[in-house]
């Protein structure tokens, strides 16, 4: 399969604000080395930075490395990889194999490809202890992608007064993540992240592409953010469905957004523990919320109404920024029904500019939304119960549904979900199954009281 043998993680440093981190392919038919080099710029309001070559930098900068590797690796899937000028434990081996096939299991999926046995990292020492690192207490980073998960984990954290700054970590550009964080009003760093120009070009060939898991990436930098800059930790706004996946591939469940899964969320932790003492904290403040009960909090913020987007047609690494909703994405489609419940016609067309639901062109993604036809759409999406509780709910508060998308409803509703007044209860509630703090989460329900 790969027209290169080895894939090597070749350097990593910070040079002033830049992080460079370098891969090599290798060897195998394709002859001649290709090296990548990627970089992520450091924002002046960040403050000063921490000795790149203390301890603690140092690991945390090697998880990031490790975990940007997807993006160059993917391109001919070397079985042989090599983490040059450093030591992997016995675990940080498992984990990284794990990232490298339950992160990647949708791109294997489209491709045709088994994942079994295709990123086996080999540990180098049966432990490595865990590297010094100074303790942080300045503000939280939230990562902020200037969408509805986002604005309500900071409208939650305000209300509890918790000292946070926002986080973004990829293009400059994405304009929409500053307008939503300029509504939001807290500090805001902007990381640029800049891919080398020969996986683009690379693609362009013919080299195989597909799906990484991107948020495995943010927590990475974030972390490594936490330790330069003396921060508690990080902050995500990953919800409860996200641990639920798309399709069954070769025995392995394929979930387009495993990296903002449960799962993940406390393999990462434990990568934590093991790395860095002590380490800073990450964990999703959303985690024990469903799409539809996030919406609804949502809904309550209007003054973000003309800034924020969960379209990802505006997050794209190359090509011009897209209108804020697209209005025919999975993604568009999905968020609209989830609001359709708690907004009425002007707020809801003040929210989207238009009506996903309304374009007959969506009718047959709203079926697979629904699990009626064909894959959950390989998208950041919830569950067909949440669809279904958010249509229910919609009907039952006169919100109107056009007649196209609520006649597919209709069609499957009792069939298909049963007590739908349950199923609604349900969904609206409020899981036990986290990682958040104590403090956080009596904030958190405080927060959610009145939303």
């Amino acid at each position: 399969m790969s027209a290169h043998a080895t894939f090597a993680f070749t350097h990593r440093a910070i040079e002033g604000r830049r992080v460079r981190l370098g891969y090599a392919l290798s060897g195998g038919a394709a002859g001649a080395r290709v090296d990548f080099e990627e970089t992520l710029d450091l924002p002046a309001s960040l403050g000063p930075l921490a000795d790149p070559e203390s301890p603690g930098v140092r690991r945390a900068l090697l998880g990031l490395h490790l975990a940007a590797g997807t993006s160059y690796w993917k391109t001919f899937i070397p079985s042989d990889l090599r983490v040059e000028g450093t030591d992997l434990s016995s675990a940080d081996a498992a984990f990284w194999t794990e990232v490298y096939t339950l992160g990647m299991a949708e791109f294997f999926y489209r491709n045709g490809i088994d994942p079994h046995g295709r990123a086996p990292f080999l540990a180098t020492k049966d432990e490595v202890p865990a590297a010094p690192s100074s303790p942080g207490s300045g503000p939280w980073l939230l990562l902020w992608g200037g969408g509805k998960d986002s604005v309500v984990s900071h409208e939650a954290l305000a209300s509890l007064g918790e000292p946070h700054d926002l986080l973004t970590i990829g293009r400059s550009g994405w304009d929409w993540v500053h307008r939503s964080a300029k509504v939001a009003g807290s500090t805001h760093h902007m990381l640029e992240r800049k891919l080398d120009e020969t996986l683009f070009a690379l693609n362009a060939e013919g080299a195989l592409n597909g799906h990484v898991p991107v948020n495995a990436y943010l927590a990475f930098a974030g972390t490594l953010v936490a330790v330069l800059c003396g921060r508690r930790g990080v902050i995500a706004s990953n919800e409860a469905s996200a641990s639920a996946g798309n399709a069954v591939w070769h025995g392995i469940d394929v979930n387009h957004q495993w990296s903002k899964s449960l799962a993940f969320e406390r393999l990462f932790r434990a990568w934590l523990r093991r790395n860095l003492e002590p380490a800073p904290a990450y964990f999703s403040l959303l985690r024990p919320l469903t799409e539809l009960r996030i919406v609804k909090a949502f809904a309550s913020h209007p003054d973000y109404f003309d800034a924020a987007t969960s379209c990802n047609a505006n997050f794209a690494q190359t090509g011009p920024a897209a209108r804020r909703w697209c209005l025919t994405c999975p993604k568009c489609v999905f968020v609209a029904a989830m609001a359709r419940p708690w907004l009425d016609d002007p707020d809801y067309r003040a929210l989207f500019g238009g009506d996903p639901l309304a374009n007959p062109a969506n009718v047959t993604t709203i079926e697979e939304l629904l699990g009626v036809v064909g894959t959950k759409p390989f998208e950041c999406v919830g569950t067909p119960e949440e669809i279904a509780a958010a249509f229910h709910l919609a009907h039952e508060r006169s919100r109107h549904i056009p007649h196209a998308a609520m006649t597919v409803f209709s069609r499957c509703a009792a069939t298909r979900f049963g007590d739908l007044d349950v199923i609604a209860s349900r969904t609206l509630s409020r899981s036990g199954d986290h990682e958040i703090p104590p403090k956080m989460l009596a904030g958190l329900d405080a927060y959610l009281d009145r939303r």
